[in-house]
């Protein structure tokens, strides 16, 4: 009989190990599984902080501290002692996306994109496109006759062309309301 006893009290203690160990494995198991979706899933949201018209290390650093990566769209071969600005991002400014996501933009070289631009004798759309490629846009429109340019086109800006750049970003212009 006492035989028997120490059988069971075996078998019990092998199944109560057994049972411990195998609890064990599937509370580690569910940890782990925890762990997975904290670092795969459950990605915190960032806003997307606005870059444009930011020198490009600049820009890069702002990304960063969002908790973000920048991509360059542009193929511009980097040379020593040049800047670059940033002209457009996508996502835009103020969207919301998953940390460790990537910003594309899209860049020019500062001392291009600093100049003004020359808008003399150019219609309205196509002093917005151009002022649009160098980071600006336009401001004021101001209208008069004039005796020798033709009605829609631009007589005279402010910032003059090949200045340095306007602090607001906007070109103020002058139109012909046409001949007198």
């Amino acid at each position: 009989m006492g035989n028997q006893i120490i059988k069971v009290l075996s078998v019990f203690s092998r199944f109560l190990f057994i049972l411990i160990f195998s609890i064990a494995i599937i509370l580690l198991g569910a940890y782990l599984a925890f762990l997975t979706y904290q670092t795969i899933f459950n990605v915190p949201v960032v806003q997307v902080p606005s870059v444009v018209n930011m020198e490009l290390e600049v820009a890069q650093q702002r990304l960063y501290q969002a908790g973000l990566k920048m991509a360059v769209l542009d193929d511009h071969i980097f040379r020593e002692g040049e800047q670059f600005i940033v002209i457009s991002q996508r996502p835009e400014a103020g969207t919301e996306v998953k940390k460790n996501r990537t910003v594309e933009v899209e860049i020019k070289e500062l001392k291009i994109f600093q100049q003004i631009p020359n808008l003399i004798g150019k219609t309205i759309a196509e002093a917005e496109m151009i002022l649009s490629e160098s980071g600006y846009q336009i401001g004021d429109i101001a209208y008069t006759m004039h005796h020798q340019i033709p009605e829609g086109r631009i007589i005279a800006q402010t910032p003059q062309p090949g200045e340095n750049r306007a602090s607001d970003g906007k070109i103020n212009i002058l139109v012909s309301k046409g001949l007198y």
